[in-house]
């Protein structure tokens, strides 16, 4: 097998983990906490400027691209900033986000934020170079062969994707997950027990929007490249489809609909030969997607694995076996 198909390959693997992480993290929002985050895509945007910003170095006078600020910071930091500024924008648009008790009111304000978002960098060349985007962002390990740099950075990004893992697997095992949950089923109920939802939906809320970031962060220093094109607004919605389709609330289950929706689908579709105008099958991605989020909203609603019921017996310890199912569960 030729470098450029092992490379093509790790090159799938790198964008899966990318994709696993950012539908865990809206997942958490949606799945585990009832959030309809119809603006999702903005906090992945917002972690990859951010690395691009603390990697291309100062803007320079004249240069190929403009952009408001930058500066030059050894790796792993980048990627923490970014996380740190998926957190702070989350916190800031949903403390009136959350503001309103109705969902439907959250998911169309952050549909808007997302849009607005998207409309003034697009529009304002100065801020993060307009349409264009930033290019040149250094990538890691640049000294590496081509397919040897792929495998390294194939592992450093599953290696986040399992400690990720771990975080939301001990997010959603835990009695604030439980709490969690029950403001997603019935929010009256929990706050006649006292629960402060709008509080708890924050903190969830940022908690998803610094992983966005972290995947934004990931993707963007691989590519390389960053533009308003990569993170339109029906971006989200391809999340969402993989979150259907795998299982809402299951942890497991949103691996499995993120490697079909996401590699199957969409990168299926550029296989397909030329019988149509070049537009008609690249549209075919929307299509696939939009007809899969009909089917299992109608026919299976829970998805290919559902997020299973719990039941807690007082004094009864967890055996191996129970927390193997327990990982089929969430």
């Amino acid at each position: 097998m030729s470098s450029g198909w092992v490379f093509y390959g790790l090159t799938l693997l790198t964008f899966a983990g990318v994709n696993v992480i950012a539908c865990w993290a809206l997942d958490l929002q949606f799945g585990t906490a009832g959030l309809l985050n119809f603006g999702f895509i903005l906090f992945q945007a917002a972690g990859a400027y951010t690395v691009a910003l603390l990697t291309l170095g100062a803007p320079q006078a004249g240069g190929y691209q403009a952009y408001f600020f930058g500066m030059t910071l050894p790796w792993p930091l980048p990627w923490i900033a970014a996380m740190a500024v998926g957190g702070a924008l989350a916190f800031v648009t949903g403390i009136f986000v959350m503001g309103p008790r109705r969902r439907d009111y959250q998911a169309i304000a952050m549909l808007i934020v997302s849009i607005m978002a998207y409309t003034v960098v697009s529009n304002e060349p100065r801020l993060l170079n307009g349409t264009s985007g930033l290019a040149g962002i250094p990538q890691l390990f640049q000294s590496l062969g081509l397919v040897t740099y792929g495998w390294v950075y194939a592992g450093i990004t599953w290696a986040l994707v399992a400690l990720v893992y771990v975080l939301v697997r001990r997010i959603k095992g835990s009695p604030w997950g439980r709490l969690l949950r029950a403001s997603r089923e019935n929010r009256t109920a929990a706050e006649s027990l006292g629960v402060n939802v709008r509080k708890e939906s924050l903190i969830i809320y940022v908690i998803g929007g610094m992983l966005a970031a972290l995947s934004g962060a990931v993707l963007v220093q691989f590519l390389s490249a960053w533009a308003p094109n990569s993170w339109q607004y029906a971006e989200t919605f391809v999340y969402l489809t993989a979150i259907v389709v795998g299982g809402t609330g299951n942890t497991l289950g949103i691996v499995l609909g993120t490697l079909l929706i996401q590699t199957v689908v969409v990168e299926g579709v550029t296989f397909f030969p030329g019988f149509a105008a070049p537009d008609l099958v690249a549209s075919l991605q929307w299509i696939t997607i939009s007809v899969l989020v009909i089917v299992f909203l109608w026919w299976r609603p829970r998805g290919i694995l559902p997020e299973r019921k719990r039941r807690f017996e007082a004094g009864k310890p967890q055996t191996a076996s129970s927390a193997v199912m327990d990982d089929l569960d969430q």
